[in-house]
């Protein structure tokens, strides 16, 4: 095969999938690098101290395989996998969990028993089996996937990559350069904002909104992923809008809610916390591409989950 420089093997990965398998463009720019050379990389690279307590771990594959390329995801659903492995990626890093749950387990969680009041609880029972999760492993195992989680300490880099992916998706990259997380745009209405958010976002149902539609909009933060309340009320004095992923509903959207019926000029713009995510994992895609330049990054959008009626 005739071999091609590493610039132009970026640029055709940079867009997206590449229309080459990336196993065999890989093959004429490096080595072999393991699942388990890369997270050593991210390790060294992230930036923070990497933490003993943590929900980055490797989730279902062998550490030692060598790696094809790398498909990076806010979440691994069987759509993404599908479409990574049609592209030769065989390492998922992805930001949410892959087996539904904080467990990571390709078994459903277990359930505790409750016994007669006062009593301890009754042992715990492991459920029967379920096809979605089996499906989903038996899939994994059998194109040889390794899935590696990364969100504890990816969403700790400065800046926050998630914020800064989210800014370069809506276009707004100059203004974040110092901080992508508060950004000032060109004044227009909330009904303006959140119809270019959903545009650039790709936004198919997920998305809420409270406020005044008619409300000027200058100043602009960003919460993606899942926000708890307190961050909500220690951002909102010192911008027009929020943009998040999302939030529970009696907390955030009821202290935007009555912040207006008090007259606050303020809105609360909600994304859903994958499409918030996402963003933030095609700047991973671009990272890797620096401290693993043996083999292709690529960026597999997990998109909206969500439609809405028509009627």
């Amino acid at each position: 095969m005739q071999s091609i420089s590493r610039r132009k093997f970026v640029a055709l990965t940079a867009t997206g999938i590449a229309a080459a398998p990336l196993a065999s463009m890989a093959r004429s720019i490096g080595g072999a690098v393991t699942a388990q050379d890369v997270v050593d990389r991210i390790k060294m690279n992230i930036g923070v101290e990497w933490k003993t307590e943590t929900v980055d771990t490797f989730k279902v594959g062998d550490p030692s395989t060598n790696v094809t390329g790398i498909a990076t995801t806010a979440l691994a659903t069987l759509s993404v996998l599908e479409r990574a492995v049609k592209a030769g990626a065989n390492l998922i890093i992805t930001s949410e969990p892959t087996f539904f749950s904080r467990a990571d387990s390709s078994t459903p969680p277990v359930r505790r028993g409750f016994g007669p009041a006062g009593a301890a609880p009754a042992p715990e029972t492991p459920p029967p089996a379920d096809p979605v999760f089996s499906a989903k492993d038996d899939f994994i195992r059998k194109h040889k996937l390794v899935v590696f989680r990364l969100s504890d300490h990816w969403r700790l880099r400065t800046p926050d990559p998630f914020a800064q992916g989210l800014a370069e998706t809506l276009g707004w990259s100059k203004a974040a350069a110092g901080d992508p997380g508060h950004i000032s745009i060109s004044e227009m209405s909330l009904d303006a904002l959140v119809a270019h958010v959903k545009r650039s976002l790709n936004a198919r149902g997920g998305m809420r909104i409270v406020g005044d539609p008619k409300q000027r909009i200058n100043k602009v933060a960003f919460l993606p992923g899942s926000t708890p309340i307190q961050a909500s009320i220690a951002t909102l004095p010192g911008v027009d809008t929020i943009v998040a992923g999302e939030v529970r509903e009696w907390e955030t959207v009821e202290y935007v809610r009555d912040t207006v019926a008090l007259g606050g000029k303020k809105s609360l713009i909600l994304v859903g916390r994958v499409v918030s995510e996402d963003p933030g994992m095609q700047v991973c895609a671009q990272w890797l591409k620096k401290i693993v330049p043996e083999v292709a990054s690529i960026w597999v959008s997990a998109g909206d989950p969500y439609w809405r009626p028509t009627a």
